[in-house]
């Protein structure tokens, strides 16, 4: 199942976008830390696999971007501003200046609609 990472905005507070799925219904805004303007992962398409993963907030389990060439542990997790990512894809349901909003609510909502999944593109 391919979902799409669509980028709209590169500014001083990170890189925000929209994911969506294949039909282009927004599951959440996104925001990633920007570094000199341009986020970790590259355009192109990735494989996203489910696992187990430990964040400063304790064990979580969520999808790893893999294969980003100089990458590991690109993940798609809860956080609201640039600072809480470190290459990472933060969820967010609304956008706010500087943030992304109610993360844990869209993160919740993501990883529903990713049940069943081990991996999606």
């Amino acid at each position: 199942m391919p979902l799409f990472l669509n980028r709209t905005r590169f500014d001083k507070d990170g890189v925000f976008g929209e994911l969506t799925d294949e039909s282009g219904e927004r599951l959440a805004f996104t925001l990633e830390h920007s570094y000199d303007g341009e986020p970790k992962v590259p355009p192109g398409i990735y494989a996203c696999v489910r696992g187990k993963h430990e964040l400063h907030s304790g064990p979580i389990e969520t999808f790893e971007v893999t294969g980003v060439e100089g990458h590991s542990g690109i993940l798609f997790h809860v956080g609201n501003f640039n600072a809480d990512s470190n290459g990472c894809i933060l969820l967010g349901d609304g956008e706010a200046p500087g943030m992304v909003t109610k993360s844990r609510d869209a993160f919740a909502r993501f990883m529903a609609f990713c049940d069943g999944l081990d991996s999606f593109t």
